[in-house]
Parts: C-alpha cells; sequence; structure tokens
C-alpha cells in the first residue's frame, strides 16, 4: 500500500493547499510516499494528463491523496469516470477540502455520502469557473456583473396613454385606473 500526494500546479492558493494537505496526512496517520504536480492544461481529458497515468500504475489499495476534485478532472461525468477506474483498481481516492474519502469497499459505500460528495465536487466546479471567468473578464478591462440597462424606444403603458389620461381626467384613482 502506498500513499501518494497528486497536486495540479494551476491551483489558486498552491501553498494553503499544500499546508492543508500536510495537516491532513498527519491527522489520518500517513506517509507519503510519492508527490506528483502535474502542470498540464486542466482541460485536457484526464487520461491525458499525470492522473490518468498514475490510476493505471496504482496497485491494489494504494491511497492518491487530492487537495480537491478539480485537481483531478475539469467536469462531473469525468470525476466520475476516475471513481470507476479507481474501484475497478480497488484504489482509494482520498479528498483534503471535502474531508471524505472515495474507498472501494463494497460493504461500506454509503450512497448518501457518496451523492454529497459528488454535489460539493459539482458546486465546487461551478463556483471555480465562475471565479475563472471573471478573472478573464477582469484581465481583458471587460466590466464585471450584470450589464447597464438599455432605454427602451416604449414603454409597456404607452399604447394606452390616451385612455390613462382620460381617466385621470375624469377622477378615477390610480388603482382603478390600473385595472382598467
Amino acid at each position: 500500500m502506498e500513499c501518494i500526494v497528486y497536486s495540479h500546479v494551476d491551483s489558486m492558493d498552491p501553498s494553503t493547499e499544500r499546508a492543508r494537505t500536510n495537516r491532513y496526512l498527519k491527522n489520518k496517520g500517513l506517509k507519503a510516499k510519492k508527490s506528483i504536480e502535474d502542470g498540464a492544461n486542466i482541460k485536457l481529458h484526464w487520461h491525458e494528463r499525470a492522473i490518468g497515468q498514475l490510476i493505471k500504475e496504482a496497485k491494489k489499495g494504494d491511497i492518491i491523496v487530492v487537495h480537491d476534485a478539480a485537481a483531478l478532472a475539469c467536469s462531473t461525468s469525468q470525476i466520475l469516470e476516475i471513481f470507476n477506474l479507481a474501484s475497478t483498481r480497488q484504489i482509494h481516492i482520498y479528498f483534503v477540502k471535502y474531508e471524505q474519502q472515495f474507498v472501494n469497499d463494497s460493504s461500506v459505500i454509503d450512497t448518501r455520502e457518496f451523492i454529497r460528495l459528488i454535489s460539493r465536487i459539482e458546486s465546487d466546479f461551478i463556483s471555480r469557473r465562475t471565479t475563472q471567468a471573471l478573472a478573464r473578464r477582469r484581465q481583458a478591462g471587460l466590466p464585471l456583473g450584470r450589464p447597464k440597462g438599455r432605454t427602451n424606444k416604449s414603454l409597456k403603458l404607452d399604447k394606452h396613454q390616451e385612455d390613462i389620461k382620460r381617466y385621470i381626467e375624469l377622477g378615477i384613482s390610480k388603482a382603478s385606473n390600473a385595472k382598467l
């Protein structure tokens, strides 16, 4: 059984992630035999990156420690592919950020915990994509947030303007005017 720490160079805050990972390993009583840093573009499919090679070479019972799922793949479907291969090869994946483990032991798999893990991973992907998109827009000098509204050439009630004026002249209240 071997413990391998996998991290992606493109992470948001690498020094903090490293410190959290080391603390996690210490709390779990694990010692990392290897540490792999992947510099490949995260948009590449996981097969084509170091994680694909790592999972293929890992032996039964090996533990891969990752800070978060965004370091492994760029979508939830790819994470599920990784989980499928890890379960067939009987490899354990520990997530530091979520403080959860994907352990292939059919007698212990809790469906609720697995679904909770997947939902946290999905929300993490959404958050990361949003943050990256805002950073790209900021870098390009584009405006952020909701666009300023354009002035309408005509308003909703403009076509009823004559009737509204007539009702006001007749002394009809605004509430009744609105109903009419």
